[in-house]
């Protein structure tokens, strides 16, 4: 069994400036170099805080399914306070304004019960007040849920990983509407997704996914920024197996990189 180091007890100057380090190595193409220092982080933070398992992944094509939980719960809790600042006026983050659109243009709810998978500060919530009835958040990071909380839009709240929890007796489905906006990124292969997904749903339950895109033939891979990036042709079959019918399907703009946007899908399904 493999010892892990609880995060008190890790030196974080050390790592910090280890990961300096590799990330200058990485910027100048010292991949070699980059690669054996991400790998010492690794080897004194096992849980992976800082998520170089996905630079890794990046650099040496080693397969990862999915991001570190660890490193998603300090990423977002770290940022609390400053999410929707930093992801709605500087990243130009609208996901959530763009799945309640797509769900009145096709005229579909109100649902009577609604499940927020990765609900961050309510976001989802917010936007889809109006078609919404009883509401329901999942999000690894706790500082996020607890600002959630203050909305009081939320009738049950639930700290811990969103895939995970669709297997769970916590879950208490089905649901009529099911949203995932901005969490394909940290999950590289969908297919546990996809399988809860359909474990809290019924016949004509409706879930709306966001993804990261690429144009390569690969299924998912890492991108520069540390998130997963999925092909459309991937998520097409996933919604064929699983018994989705895809009711709305558009190229959007997921959010800025550097003020560069990032192409990625919205998808509005419909269970067959």
């Amino acid at each position: 069994m493999q010892n892990t180091a609880s995060p008190d007890q890790i030196d974080w100057d050390a790592i910090d400036s280890l990961y300096d380090n590799a990330r200058d190595a990485d910027v100048t193409g010292d991949t070699d170099r980059a690669i054996a220092l991400y790998r010492q982080i690794l080897g004194a933070d096992p849980d992976d805080h800082l998520g170089v398992s996905l630079r890794l992944a990046r650099l040496t094509g080693e397969p990862l399914k999915n991001a570190p939980s660890a490193y998603v719960a300090t990423l977002f809790d770290q940022h609390a306070d400053v999410f929707e600042t930093i992801l709605v006026d500087e990243l130009g983050y609208t996901v959530p304004l763009l799945i309640a659109e797509a769900l009145r243009d096709l005229k579909l709810g109100p649902f009577p019960t609604f499940l927020d998978l990765g609900c961050g500060t309510g976001l989802c919530a917010t936007a889809l007040e109006t078609l919404t009835e009883t509401r329901t958040g999942i999000d690894l990071a706790p500082t996020m849920v607890e600002i959630a909380d203050e909305l009081e839009l939320y009738q049950n709240l639930y700290t811990g990983d969103a895939v995970a929890f669709l297997s769970s007796e916590e879950a208490s489905g089905p649901y009529d509407l099911i949203t995932a906006a901005d969490v394909l990124p940290y999950l590289g292969d969908l297919e546990p997704l996809f399988v809860g997904l359909k474990a809290q749903t019924k016949e004509g339950s409706v879930i709306a996914l966001s993804s990261e895109s690429h144009d390569g033939p690969e299924p998912f891979l890492v991108g520069e920024h540390k998130r997963f990036a999925h092909s459309p042709t991937y998520l097409t079959k996933l919604c064929d197996r699983h018994g989705w019918t895809i009711q709305q399907r558009d190229a959007i703009t997921v959010r800025l990189e550097q003020d560069e946007p990032v192409p990625g899908e919205l998808i509005i399904a419909r269970r067959d």
